[in-house]
C-alpha cells in the first residue's frame, strides 16, 4: 500500500475528537480534514454523541479565535467551523442551538452566503418566517447566483402574502437565468392566479422551449404546461425517449399514465401505472414521494385521482 494511501486511510479510522486535535496540533490545516471532521462528526451525531461533537467544535473554533493575525483563510475556516456546528444541530432537530452557530459564523465572516441559507432553514423550521425571509434575502444579495435560494425565497413570501415581492424575486431570477424552469413555472402559475388578465403563452413558450436537461422537477413541470397546451402526443413521445435514455426512471410512467387517463386510453394508463408500481418495487413510500412531486405541480386533485388508481388497486409489481 503506498503511503499516502496508508495515511489517509489512518485519518478514516480516527475518532472526530483526535481529527480536531490534529487540526488544533498543526499536524493539518482546517482545509485538509474538513471532508472527514464533517462526515465522522455526522456519523457520531446520529450515535447519539451530539453533545461530544459540539464539545470538540467548540475547542477548535477557540482554537481559530485565538489565533493571532488571522488571514482571511483562517477567518473562513473559523466560520466554517461554527457553519458545521449549526449544521449538526439541525441534523438532530436541535434548531434554536443550530441559530447560535449561524449567527456565529455570520458576524465571524459577514461575506458568506451558507450560514444565512441554513439560519433560514431553522427559523423556518421554528415557523419564524419573517426572519427566514431576511436571510434568504441577505444571502442573495451575497451571492446573486444561488439560483435555489430565489425558489426558496418566493416559497417564503407566499407565506407571509407578500405578493408583489414575489413577483419581484421571480422576476429577478429570471433576469439572470431567463430559461430557469422553475422560475418560469412559478411566475405562470402567480400569474394565472393573481393577475389573470395577463396572457402567460409568452412564458409559457419560453419554458417549453428552454434548452435543458430536464431533471425530475423540471421534466414534471414541462409535461404539465405541454398538457396546458395540448400537446399530449409530443410529451408522450418526449418521456418515450426519456425512457430510453434512463431505463429505470419511473416518473415518466407516471406522467404518462396522466396523460393516457387524459386521452382516455385506460389500457394504457394502467400499464404505466403496473410500470410506476414495478420499477419502484410497489414499496409505497417510494411511490407516494414522486406522487407528492407530482402534485406539487399537477394539483392535489390531479394527484389523489392517480394515488387512488396505484395503492389502492390490486395491480402487483410483477402482473
Amino acid at each position: 500500500m503506498q503511503p499516502h494511501r496508508k495515511k489517509r486511510n489512518n485519518l478514516q479510522r480516527s475518532s472526530f475528537k483526535k481529527l480536531c486535535e490534529l487540526v488544533m496540533d498543526y499536524a493539518y490545516s482546517y482545509e485538509d480534514l474538513a471532508e472527514l471532521i464533517e462526515d465522522k462528526g455526522y456519523e457520531e451525531c446520529h450515535q447519539g454523541k451530539d453533545g461530544q461533537v459540539i464539545e470538540g467544535l467548540s475547542k477548535l473554533s477557540r482554537f481559530f479565535e485565538e489565533m493571532e493575525n488571522k488571514n482571511d483563510e483562517n477567518i473562513r475556516d473559523l466560520s466554517d467551523v461554527y457553519l458545521l456546528a449549526g449544521e449538526f444541530l439541525q441534523s438532530v432537530e436541535k434548531y434554536k442551538q443550530s441559530i447560535i452557530w449561524f449567527e456565529k459564523a455570520i458576524i465571524a465572516d459577514n461575506f458568506y452566503d451558507a450560514p444565512y441559507h441554513s439560519l433560514a432553514f431553522s427559523h423556518m423550521q421554528l415557523d419564524q418566517i419573517d426572519k427566514a425571509a431576511k436571510c434568504l434575502e441577505e444571502e442573495i444579495n451575497i451571492a446573486p447566483g444561488n439560483y435555489y435560494s430565489y425558489l426558496l425565497l418566493v416559497d417564503v413570501y407566499e407565506k407571509l402574502q407578500r405578493f408583489d415581492d414575489i413577483e419581484d424575486v421571480l422576476k429577478n431570477l429570471l433576469s439572470r437565468d431567463a430559461s430557469n424552469i422553475q422560475g418560469l413555472h412559478k411566475l405562470i402559475c402567480f400569474y394565472e392566479k393573481r393577475k389573470p388578465e395577463l396572457d402567460v403563452e409568452f412564458l409559457r413558450r419560453r419554458l417549453l422551449g428552454a434548452d435543458k436537461a430536464l431533471v425530475k422537477l423540471e421534466l414534471i413541470i414541462w409535461t404539465y404546461h405541454m398538457c396546458k397546451e395540448g400537446k399530449y402526443d409530443e410529451a408522450i413521445r418526449f418521456l418515450n425517449e426519456r425512457e430510453i435514455e434512463s431505463v429505470k426512471i419511473s416518473i415518466t410512467h407516471l406522467l404518462k399514465a396522466y396523460i393516457f387517463g387524459i386521452l382516455r386510453q385506460y389500457s394504457m394508463k394502467k400499464r404505466e401505472l403496473r410500470d410506476f408500481r414495478r420499477l419502484n418495487h410497489g414499496r409505497e413510500e417510494f411511490m407516494r414521494t414522486k406522487l407528492m412531486e407530482f402534485s406539487k405541480v399537477f394539483g392535489k386533485k390531479a394527484g389523489t385521482s392517480l394515488e387512488r388508481k396505484l395503492l389502492l388497486s390490486k395491480l402487483s409489481p410483477n402482473d
